[in-house]
């Protein structure tokens, strides 16, 4: 086998905070093992050790799919811009060539201040899925003219606490489940996979909004079922 094909393959996991670890308690962030995107590369390893794994965290607080929110980013010292458009390219060229993307996108924008339906946040997911494929050779090795493979993650099932609260959550019970039917739709008109968290893990009653230890397992194991059924590329993702 040649040596390059010998190198890892890349899952680039670009979402928001609950791919960053937050750890509900307040406490910071999760041990780097704890995380779930450390988890799903030690679960893609276990069953194909011959074609090694890795995977990318580019997970940041606050991040939305489009808008720089100057509210959220004040929360962590207003340093940077929380939209993941301004972000995706420069991730996709840095980790390339690339295997997998994750886009798990869509919480931040449930915040109430935001205004946003459930259709305009799909719509920005839409918008990231759109630049994903058109990234000028960021493709499998060997097959950079090709795009990524795209799983698009919902949001969590987002619980009104008192911190999601003082975070702007208000109105995002429901507006993140309506969301998850969007991205559903969505996956099956561009042809991605939609992985839908909501079923799968449950944001802690802490806060509401991020996944507990337990919760990150879940993950994990639930997006590397997605990656080992769905071996093959996007049918049109080098359009």
């Amino acid at each position: 086998m040649p040596a390059t094909l010998q190198d890892p393959r890349t899952v680039l996991c670009f979402g928001d905070s609950n791919t960053w670890g937050f750890n509900p308690d307040g406490s910071g962030r999760f041990p780097h093992a704890t995380r779930w995107p450390s988890q799903l590369e030690h679960a893609l390893n276990q069953t194909s050790p011959d074609r090694p794994w890795r995977t990318v965290e580019e997970g940041l607080n606050s991040r939305t799919w489009l808008h720089d929110d100057a509210i959220g980013a004040a929360n962590y010292g207003g340093d940077y811009s929380c939209s993941g458009r301004s972000d995706l390219m420069t991730a996709l060229h840095s980790h390339k060539p690339i295997e997998v993307v994750i886009l798990a996108l869509g919480c931040n924008d449930c915040k109430g201040y935001l205004n946003l339906s459930a259709a305009q946040i799909a719509a920005g997911a839409r918008i990231l899925i759109h630049d994903t494929r058109r990234a000028l050779n960021c493709g499998p090795r060997l097959q950079e003219h090709t795009a990524p493979r795209i799983i698009l993650m919902t949001p969590p099932a987002v619980l009104i606490t008192s911190q999601s609260l003082a975070w702007g959550f208000e109105g995002a019970a429901l507006k993140s489940k309506a969301v998850a039917e969007h991205y559903r739709l969505l996956s099956t008109e561009l042809d991605v996979t939609c992985f839908d968290v909501q079923p799968v893990a449950k944001p802690s009653a802490l806060d509401g909004v991020h996944f507990d230890a337990q919760a990150q397992a879940l993950i994990a194991a639930g997006l590397a079922a997605c990656i080992q059924q769905s071996p093959g590329r996007d049918p049109d993702a080098d359009t």
